[in-house]
């Protein structure tokens, strides 16, 4: 096991937590101190691909190269190397956990607040990751030859690619068995898009999911199914 750990997680910082409790006794420091790190890791996301839609998209997938994340992970990466140590990138889809961001943080307050609204026929996907497997990662990378990498990209995924529909739902549940109505007939399917607008619209109904297959294979790691850890989970004084 090793003893510091460098983390950079921009726009993630809700995920510290999670791997701080997954590695008890290992030091969590910044890529900017001056602690020696047995290596870096990144918290990146899969918005690096671009927007739009994206079906199983692997590592080797077609990067926007005007992304603030493709300038991040650059910036990580060059002064990692500076420092000597090796580089771990986890581009992550869309992460659950407490304290969440972005698109799933929108979802659960739209969900909180019944703005948001089922569209019946939405086959929409959209991979996902709950926090603590980033833990698990980031234990099963420090248990291994992390002497070995070099500058290694990881896709991360639950590796089901729930529908937007069951997403919502199991969100529904974690916020206290919450209620979604469903826009049924026509004009209250022609009404929901006029109130969403086209971006939300297009947001809700467009499938992004993304194989995590290299890392489930090099790491012999096996992802949790978030919609069933938000449905069954016991959620105590103790989680996360």
């Amino acid at each position: 096991m090793i003893d510091t750990l460098a983390l950079y997680a921009p726009e993630a910082l809700f995920v510290e937590p999670y791997i701080k409790a997954a590695l008890p006794g290992v030091t969590i420091c910044s890529v900017d101190d001056e602690a020696e790190a047995a290596f870096a890791l990144m918290i990146s996301s899969t918005d690096i691909y671009g927007a739009g839609a994206h079906e199983d998209a692997g590592e080797d997938a077609e990067i926007d190269e005007s992304s603030v994340w493709k300038t991040r992970e650059d910036e990580f990466c060059r002064k990692v190397a500076e420092k000597g140590m090796k580089a771990v990138v986890l581009r992550c889809a869309d992460i659950v956990g407490t304290g969440m961001t972005g698109f799933m943080r929108h979802l659960a307050e739209g969900i909180w607040r019944g703005t948001f609204l089922h569209f019946p026929g939405n086959g929409a996907r959209r991979s996902v990751v709950h926090a603590v497997d980033l833990g698990r990662i980031a234990c099963a990378l420090a248990d291994g030859d992390v002497t070995a990498l070099e500058r290694t990209v990881y896709n991360v995924t639950d590796g089901v690619n729930p529908t937007l529909h069951d997403l919502a739902e199991a969100l529904a549940v974690r916020l206290g068995n919450k209620r979604i109505s469903t826009l049924s007939t026509g004009p209250q399917q022609w009404f929901g898009r006029v109130v969403y607008g086209r971006r939300k619209y297009s947001m809700y109904t467009t499938t992004r999911t993304f194989s995590s297959a290299k890392l489930c294979g090099e790491l012999t790691f096996s992802p949790t199914p978030v919609c069933e850890y938000m449905r069954t989970h016991n959620y105590d004084e103790n989680s996360l």
